[in-house]
């Protein structure tokens, strides 16, 4: 009897747990994942709903048609740069997970291993400021001003 509640409770709880979905809820952007890190914020899609009042980002800055296909550019730009170093990032942290569950575990070999998931981590923060700037120069003076006043999330893109 007691294996069966235990069963039961568990299928309930993963039952909740598939049934919330991708993400964070609604008034999210994507939610985490691989384009990003995963933490767009609130209102940062320019889809519907995400308009002024919707939860600020790049939909505030009411951006003409002609900055939105920019940045929109730009972004798949930086994702088609960074895609095959997402992938790298994600292989070299297999490999070190790998590490970490050997019997006998070598520092040294971890600390390179590492040392190799940070250089490609690096590439990606370098990449993020890259394309920030590109993002910002395609704004006016008081939409750069608006950009500033949401934060440094605000124009995350999705490599």
């Amino acid at each position: 009897m007691r294996k069966t509640l235990i069963a039961c409770a568990l299928a309930l709880v993963t039952t909740a747990v598939f049934a919330q979905g991708y993400g964070r809820g609604p008034g999210y952007g994507y939610g985490p994942g691989m384009m990003g890190g995963g933490d767009w914020g609130p209102g940062m899609g320019m889809g519907p709903g995400t308009g002024p009042g919707a939860g600020g980002g790049l939909a505030a800055l009411n951006l003409s048609d002609e900055q939105r296909e920019k940045v929109f550019a730009i972004r798949e730009e930086a994702r088609k740069k960074n895609w095959a170093t997402m992938g790298e990032v994600r292989s070299e942290q297999f490999k070190l997970r790998g590490m970490y569950s050997a019997e006998r575990l070598d520092p040294d070999k971890i600390a390179e291993q590492q040392k190799k998931v940070d250089e490609l981590r690096r590439q990606m923060v370098k990449s993020r400021a890259d394309t920030h700037n590109k993002v910002m120069a395609v704004l006016t003076p008081e939409q750069r001003k608006q950009a500033r006043e949401y934060g440094p999330w605000w124009a995350t893109e999705e490599e």
